[in-house]
């Protein structure tokens, strides 16, 4: 899974995380919080002074001749690393420039005195992209004990080719492609185009935002539901059968394999230690289902274990992603 983190002439990484590192290792990590500025120091997002220069005046190469470009804009950053301008994006005369800094405050700002925590931040594709994140400060809780992170996520761009967005989302983005999951998989989500201010909108975007704490006691909801309706073993076994159905013209080596997964749901369900403050219950269900996906599920071929199941567990779009989403649906119809 290519993770699009810039990667600068001296082979320093264009990001930072605080306590935990993105599953790429990349970067600088933090041991623990840190404030707007350590962090656009640490992810190398800090002094870009991004600005746009003029196109000017260009030689039109069938004629030859002058042709001024008045409307037209190249955008440029003071590389953090070398110091050298460099060439992001080409823009119009209405595009206005957001600083890396500027991101910090809006997000800073919007949050006021939550004690929400700056979490992740980072460039992406030489540049053109960065996302900054911020940790919500108290996690939803599912029967007291298990956490459901939500993060506030600001993306900007420096190509003109987007918006500056930011959405609330429980992904936690490290990569380029946690970025598009959170986009994907967002409960709320605010847009501001570059044309516009946005240091401006901030009662505009508490608004749109503040669907997410309405999201996320919806899900805790339905969680907590999941957590009260008993399931015995007959009932999981039916559940699974809808959830992982057998053709009927299924190989030797499909109809073994469907048994060794509907035995490891089973066991995960009914014996497994990391199901026995909820057994037996609804929840158990859906987290046997997720727990084999992220953690038990047969990864082939060369590549490292824990990269292949970090990539499963993120990317929204994934298969396993697909039947988690299902298995949801349908222990919560």
């Amino acid at each position: 899974m290519a993770h699009e983190i810039e990667i600068f002439d001296n082979g320093s990484a264009g990001f930072a995380a605080a306590g935990k590192p993105g599953w790429h290792r990349l970067g600088y990590t933090a041991p623990g919080p840190m404030t707007a500025e350590e962090l656009l120091t640490n992810a190398q997002l800090a002094g870009w002074n991004v600005r746009k220069v003029p196109v000017g005046a260009v030689p039109d190469p069938v004629t030859g001749q002058v042709v001024t470009a008045d409307e037209d804009f190249l955008v440029v950053r003071t590389n953090p690393v070398t110091g050298e301008p460099e060439r992001l994006g080409m823009v119009g005369k209405d595009y206005k420039v957001v600083q890396n800094e500027e991101v910090t405050d809006f997000l800073q700002t919007l949050v006021d005195e939550s004690g929400a925590i700056f979490d992740t931040g980072g460039s992406l594709n030489g540049g053109r992209r960065v996302f900054i994140t911020m940790r919500m400060p108290e996690p939803l809780m599912v029967g007291g004990f298990d956490q459901i992170d939500l993060y506030l996520a600001a993306f900007s761009r420096h190509d003109g080719w987007g918006a500056f967005s930011t959405v609330a989302t429980p992904v936690r983005v490290v990569c380029a492609n946690t970025e598009r999951a959170a986009l994907r998989n967002h409960a709320a989500k605010f847009t501001v185009r570059h044309t516009g201010n946005i240091a401006g909108r901030i009662a505009e975007a508490r608004e749109a935002l503040k669907l997410t704490w309405r999201h996320g006691e919806a899900f805790a909801a339905e969680a907590e539901k999941l957590l009260a309706t008993p399931m015995d073993l007959k009932e999981f076994r039916q559940f699974t059968a809808v959830l992982h159905p057998l053709p009927s013209d299924a190989k030797d080596l499909t109809r073994k394999n469907h048994e060794l997964a509907m035995r490891e749901l089973e066991w995960l369900f009914a014996a497994a230690p990391t199901q026995e403050p909820i057994r037996n219950t609804r929840w158990a269900a859906y987290n046997a289902v997720t727990e084999r996906l992220d953690h038990k599920s047969p990864v082939i071929g060369s590549r490292d274990v824990k990269v292949v199941r970090a990539e499963r567990a993120l990317l929204d779009d994934h298969a396993n992603t697909k039947i988690k989403n299902r298995a949801f649906q349908l222990l919560t119809a």
